[in-house]
């Protein structure tokens, strides 16, 4: 079996390479996108079909596969030849024309579209070459993306029935695309995994005496995150002399709103901002945390916190999305609304006065709960049995 697991960027993120690689033992891989930086696959079964981010560069590969292509299959040249012509500028034209060619080219049994976004660009594979599509659902483009693009909602609606298999990260994703008529009967729930590495920070829990009760909330600045209520339970807790400090962690610069905010409520001694920090750093700044604090409005199942709970630390999470899943209040962690700071500053003033005892009980069924439903290896199994089940059907 020939399957191509397209995220449009080589090397992916880690899970998807982790995926990759797995895939690998038992069939060929293919990979298709742009080359971002070196990687190398040190196995025959992955094999890397991938543009440069150099024009030249694209342009000399494109001609001598354009080549291959009338030698080898000069039928699929129509296709190549439609699918460029769909486009308005010259610019559009060469960026289709350099993408699609590889994969017309090489054409695999299986393309696995990691980001719904991208579903449109691809529907030709199926509808032309009885390619097999697999489409992920994942937060964002699932969420929100087309509650606030109608076009992609509409786009979504169109082409979501053709699709052959989804993978949804969690059953609550899976229901939000039903809204755009994917067929339940074809969405399978694959958790996101949590690497084995992980659990080797887990420490079993111990209460701290620091008077300072330490949140920490992981995640980038997006209105999504839920940021804005975080802040005001911060300033709620201030007001009530709740002696505290909080430690974003984030991937982009701090907003605009979020900076104002924290200076008109004067917490600037309160809430800290860290950028970047690697994985062998933020597990054990997590560690050093009373709890960890997730107040999105809309979530898959958020990676932190069920690498936080991996590790041993206290979860205090809105119940979006598939977190009501994952998390079981006063069991193996906490809920709270979506939009209510009081609700956040009650989790939070719970969690520091609930005794050290009862802390240990419920950090181990949270880390039991991981350890024993998000192993990277049975979601390599469950990936495995689907491509299978979809090679094998005969929905066309």
């Amino acid at each position: 079996m020939k399957i191509a697991i397209f995220s449009g960027v080589i090397p992916s993120t880690t899970f998807v390479e982790h995926l990759i690689e797995a895939i690998a033992k038992h069939h060929e891989v293919y990979l298709f996108g742009t080359q971002q930086k070196s990687k190398t696959y040190n196995t025959k079964t992955i094999r890397v079909y991938s543009n440069s981010t150099s024009t030249l560069k694209n342009l000399s590969i494109s001609l001598y596969r354009f080549l291959l292509l009338i030698i080898r299959h000069p039928k699929r040249l129509k296709i190549l030849v439609s699918e460029v012509k769909k486009q308005n500028s010259f610019y559009q034209k060469r960026t289709v024309f350099t993408r699609i060619l590889p994969v017309i080219l090489h054409k695999p049994d299986i393309f696995h579209v990691q980001w719904a976004k991208d579903l449109d660009r691809w529907l030709f594979l199926k509808e032309q070459l009885d390619v097999k599509l697999i489409l992920s659902l994942r937060g964002a483009h699932i969420n929100y993306s087309p509650i606030a693009n109608e076009a992609l909602a509409a786009s979504y609606r169109l082409n979501f029935p053709k699709v052959d298999a989804f993978h949804a990260v969690s059953k609550a994703i899976g229901q939000e695309a039903q809204k755009y008529k994917a067929d339940a009967s074809k969405i399978t729930v694959i958790h996101s995994p949590v690497k084995d590495s992980t659990f080797e920070y887990y420490t079993p829990f111990k209460k701290t005496t620091d008077s300072t009760v330490k949140l920490c909330a992981v995640g980038r600045f997006h209105w999504v995150k839920g940021y804005k209520y975080l802040i005001d339970a911060c300033k709620i807790l201030k007001d009530n002399d709740v002696d505290f400090h909080l430690t974003i962690v984030a991937s982009n610069p701090i907003s605009e709103a979020i900076l104002f905010q924290i200076h008109q409520l004067q917490l600037e001694n309160k809430v800290s901002v860290i950028y970047n920090l690697p994985q062998n750093e933020l597990f054990p700044l997590i560690k050093t945390c009373d709890m960890l604090l997730l107040t999105s409005l809309k979530e898959g199942i958020a990676n932190v916190v069920l690498e936080s709970m991996a590790l041993g630390v206290p979860v205090i999470s809105t119940a979006c999305g598939g977190m009501e899943e994952v998390i079981v209040p006063n069991k193996s962690g906490w809920l709270v609304p979506v939009r209510d700071a009081n609700a956040i500053v009650d989790a939070v003033i719970e969690v520091s006065q609930t005794s050290e005892e009862q802390l240990t009980e419920i950090v181990k069924n949270a880390h039991d709960v991981v350890k024993t439903n998000f192993k990277a290896a049975d979601r390599i199994n469950q990936f495995d049995q689907l491509y299978q089940s979809v090679f094998d059907s005969n929905v066309v």
